[in-house]
């Protein structure tokens, strides 16, 4: 009997009575379980059964019960997201310890891993491998050469799909694969690269031989494979990844909320300031000024996207509120949701604060002076707790690319790189950003508000986790020595964008930037900003060296030859809260400034907008032409020479030329726009 009917029938008899007597509810978790044997292998079963009879407090007996061949079937990207601790000697008896696959490989503590109900819904994205790989980097390298017959030569939506995407037939074979492991509701990206399904525990299980366990983390509900994703052979050289199999480390918004005057030890670096400059708030057009690019036209003949989550309602209104009270023309606005799941609504506990994607769109057009069009790509919920996840995230990016309309698309989000790469978004995402490129289109990302320690997360989730305090010192809890970086900012096919502290003659003319580091405050509070526990965090820029992207060939050209991995930022903007923007929130103008890289990346989009504009939206992924013709040129750029992002001495320390706190620094657009003819040139 076929697998996909002996669970038909099993659940029918172990949904939890029996010729309608109630079973005690051991029996019924016992028995799901025993049907996971028969459809799941010998191996698997034993870890999963040997959890549930300890945490049940019950003796059993294995019976050994025929697995299902699997032992030719291909890994994917999709490692386990929680590692087992256990000793291979462990005895059958043994305590399943887990810890969570990424940075530092944390251990959970004080929470019971089970195995995921088999009824448990769940939404999928699958990622698909391009095709002509190496045809396809060799195109991104001489698309952005000067002199090369590809030099800006940008492919349509419909030419990449030809070219670099899996083929139909490909697409079909996975889709029949998912369809006869019982998901429903599949769809495919229109270029082929992804594929949406929803489905539940016990489809994952059969159609990618992976098991998923549930359990608590940071104070929420949530689940995890422990097991790696597989696929069969035949699917091997199309299947890259299975994302959605996790839903406890995910996207954050770079957002500085925290007030300066709680801090509880500053940084002790000096700020770049003289007796005539100023430490002080901006309105959102400030930053055109300050940064050299109110000379250019406004952006009107660019097109820019944002990835958001979320109902866009609010942001919009305030938005247009913004506009009136700056005396800006009302800006052209869309909102095109990928359709690979459902909207995030407001009891998201995520992160539905609209105050993000008031800030990226308002410093935007603030800094750009206007848009021809600015469109929302929201990431919809990818979990029946109505969280955004890395499959929904990965589909919004893909929309945007798909869609081709956006020359320059922001993104104020990031998670743990170390999780992101063994999930296998990682590589997913860094599929859709090589497609950005081929089109010429530029993604800006924010490079994270925990300086050195975007990995480290304290009990609720927050980036940055350093400690805790009894609310005069910070005793460490982390080894400060070991630095970690956000995706997607790690990523070689984007701008990663530091921050800074800005300090000004007045409000609008430029006098110095500091590395920006606040240094530590409370990390966990609760909705009316009361203490929830004592951990620490810093607030300062991210930046660092990738764990795992390799560094650009114009990036180690630039920097040297010890230079393998990827290392960022690339350029930096303001972002301390005490510089930041003043913008509309609900109608009303906030108390204070907000800051954060989530204010960096959007002063570099709405000033490379007006490039754009200027050049005919041409000018695809700058950093090649950065690295190249920056170093040495100072002229171009606000070199930033004294921070760190770190704590205590540890951290990336800024120096002449380019570094890993801010990379070249922040730019002169106008004196970018005069020098780029020469550029090309080259």
């Amino acid at each position: 009997m076929e697998p996909t009917r002996i669970m038909s029938r099993r659940y029918k008899f172990f949904s939890g009575s029996l010729a309608g007597v109630p079973l005690h509810p051991i029996f019924v978790g016992i028995s799901e379980l025993l049907v996971q044997t028969i459809h799941f292998g010998n191996r698997k079963f034993l870890r999963a059964f040997e959890l549930a009879a300890l945490s049940l407090g019950v003796a059993v007996t294995m019976i050994p019960l025929p697995a299902r061949a699997t032992t030719n079937w291909v890994s994917t990207r999709t490692q386990a997201f929680l590692l087992s601790n256990a000793p291979a000697s462990a005895g059958p008896d043994a305590a399943r310890r887990y810890s969570l696959n990424s940075l530092s490989i944390p251990a959970l503590t004080d929470t019971n891993v089970t195995p995921l109900e088999l009824s448990q819904p769940l939404h999928i994205t699958v990622a698909l491998k391009h095709r002509n790989v190496d045809q396809l980097d060799r195109f991104l390298r001489d698309l952005n050469q000067p002199g090369s017959a590809s030099y800006h030569r940008y492919l349509t939506p419909a030419e990449f799909r030809a070219r670099f995407s899996p083929t139909d037939a490909q697409v079909a074979a996975v889709v029949a694969h998912l369809k006869a492991n019982g998901f429903r509701n599949v769809s495919v990206s229109e270029n082929n690269m992804l594929i949406f399904a929803d489905g539940n525990a016990n489809n994952v299980q059969s159609a990618f031989q992976t098991s998923i366990k549930r359990f608590n983390y940071n104070g929420k509900p949530v689940y995890g494979n422990d097991l790696s994703a597989f696929v069969p052979p035949s699917l091997g050289s199309i299947v890259d990844s299975v994302l959605g199999l996790q839903n406890a480390v995910v996207p954050h918004s770079m957002l500085q909320r925290f007030a300066p005057e709680a801090v509880i030890e500053p940084n002790s670096i000096e700020k770049n300031t003289t007796d005539a400059s100023q430490l002080v708030g901006h309105q959102p057009t400030d930053f055109a000024k300050i940064y050299d690019a109110s000379s250019l036209p406004a952006a009107t003949n660019t097109t820019v996207g944002i990835i958001t989550w979320g109902d866009m309602t609010k942001t919009i209104a305030d938005l247009n509120t913004f506009t009136q009270n700056a005396h800006l023309p009302e800006v052209n606005t869309a909102v095109v949701e990928d359709g690979s799941g459902t909207p995030v609504h407001d009891t998201d506990p995520t992160d539905t604060d609209p105050t993000e994607w008031a800030l990226d769109s308002q410093v935007i057009i603030g800094t750009s002076g206007g848009v021809k069009e600015l469109i929302f790509y929201p990431a919809m919920s990818g979990d029946s707790y109505n969280r955004v996840t890395a499959a929904t995230l990965t589909a919004a990016f893909n929309k945007a690319v798909i869609d081709n309309k956006a020359t320059i698309i922001n993104v104020s989000l990031g998670t743990d790189e170390d999780a992101t790469y063994s999930e296998g978004a990682l590589a997913a995402d860094d599929a859709v950003f090589k497609q950005a490129v081929a089109q010429g289109q530029i993604f800006s990302v924010a490079s994270g508000d925990a300086g050195a320690y975007v990995g480290s997360h304290t009990p609720q989730g927050a980036q940055g986790y350093i400690g805790t305090s009894d609310g005069t010192s910070v005793t460490t809890m982390i080894d400060l020595s070991k630095y970690s970086v956000a995706y997607p900012a790690s990523s070689p096919y984007v701008v990663a964008v530091g921050g800074t502290m800005l300090s000004t003659t007045g409000t609008m003319r430029w006098a110095g930037e500091t590395v920006w580091n606040d240094g530590a405050d409370y990390a966990d509070r609760g909705r009316n900003g009361e203490l929830v526990d004592n951990a620490v965090r810093i607030w300062a820029t991210g930046g660092g060296v990738s764990a795992y992207e390799a560094a650009p060939s114009w990036q180690t050209a630039a920097l040297g030859s010890s230079v393998t991995k990827r290392v960022l930022p690339d350029v930096a903007f303001d972002a301390a809260r005490s510089t930041g923007a003043y913008i509309i929130v609900n109608g009303q103008k906030t108390k204070s400034p907000i800051g954060g890289t989530s204010l960096a990346s959007p002063i570099f989009v709405g000033g490379w907008a007006r490039l754009e504009s200027a050049k005919n939206n041409s000018l695809s992924l700058p950093t090649p032409a950065f690295y190249e013709n920056l170093p040495g040129n100072t002229a171009l750029y606000h070199d930033v020479t004294s921070g760190n992002n770190g704590y205590d001495g540890y951290g990336f320390t800024a120096k002449p030329g380019w570094d890993m706190v801010t990379g070249f620094g922040s730019l002169d657009f106008a004196k970018i726009s005069a020098a780029i003819p020469s550029w090309r040139a080259q």
